[in-house]
């Protein structure tokens, strides 16, 4: 694991290099060691909203947005609730560094996606599903 201080000055370095850009911040966090990425993506050095873009490499509609972006990465580890599509709500999470978006009508699962386009595949069938 690596030291706290050393981690928080890696992300400073990552995030003054990026400068905003996702893209560019997926890039440098892509050619990080893979142990090291890992802490870097579960810590609050970053916020949800770049892990997201990290995984997913898209842009979310702009509640999702702006949602993630008030919750720190480490939130990323428990479900987030991050869109309503009628009845479904949508969570997303990463587990064993697979991100994930699962769908529910509040009480159970209703349906679980996981991997690169995983969001992509749950608007698409959240967009598509009759549910009357």
């Amino acid at each position: 694991m690596t030291d706290y201080y050393e981690l928080a000055e890696l992300a400073d370095q990552i995030l003054g290099i990026a400068n905003e850009d996702l893209t560019e911040l997926s890039e440098i966090i892509d050619d990080l060691e893979p142990r090291l990425r890992e802490e870097l993506l579960d810590s609050d050095f970053l916020n949800a909203y770049q892990v997201f873009y990290y995984y997913f490499r898209c842009e979310p509609r702009e509640i999702v947005m702006d949602r993630l972006m008030l919750e720190p990465a480490t939130s990323v580890k428990s479900k987030i609730h991050i869109d309503d599509y009628d009845i479904l709500e949508m969570y997303f999470t990463v587990k064993n560094s697979s991100p994930e978006i699962v769908l529910s009508d509040g009480d159970a699962e209703i349906k679980h996606f996981s991997g690169k386009d995983a969001y992509q595949d749950a608007v698409n069938y959240a967009e598509n599903k009759s549910y009357y």
